[in-house]
């Protein structure tokens, strides 16, 4: 499991993420948080090589299994690691403000109207 120390010192040696990166991860993560362990579902052949899924799969935040019941597609079913978790807790507030919608579902300039209101 990555601790926040390692985390930190990845980061200082290799540099955070990319913004997609991390939007993934983090979309990911909050599906898995609200619905158990969740996987999301991506094709084997667009999993392996993607230069914006290699490097989460290197740096251990993202893991995978592998199925195929007996068609021509192998399914890749995508899993957040803690280290994954850890990661995007640790810059929770920046990534959240990237979506859309806040954790209660509303807008954020409309929260932050009535908040200020």
């Amino acid at each position: 499991m990555g601790t926040e120390d390692i985390i930190k010192a990845e980061i200082e040696e290799m540099g955070r993420l990319t913004p997609e990166q991390e939007n993934i991860l983090y979309n990911i993560s909050l599906k898995q948080d609200e619905l158990g362990r969740e996987s999301v579902n991506l094709l084997l052949e667009k999993l392996k090589g993607n230069p914006v899924y290699e490097p989460l799969l290197e740096r251990k935040y993202l893991t995978y299994d592998v199925f195929n019941h007996g068609g021509s597609h192998e399914i890749a079913c995508l899993y957040v690691t803690l280290k994954g978790l850890r990661y995007c807790i640790m810059f929770a507030d920046e990534l959240s403000r990237r979506r859309k919608l806040n954790p209660a579902g509303a807008p954020w300039q409309d929260a932050e109207l009535k908040r200020g209101a």
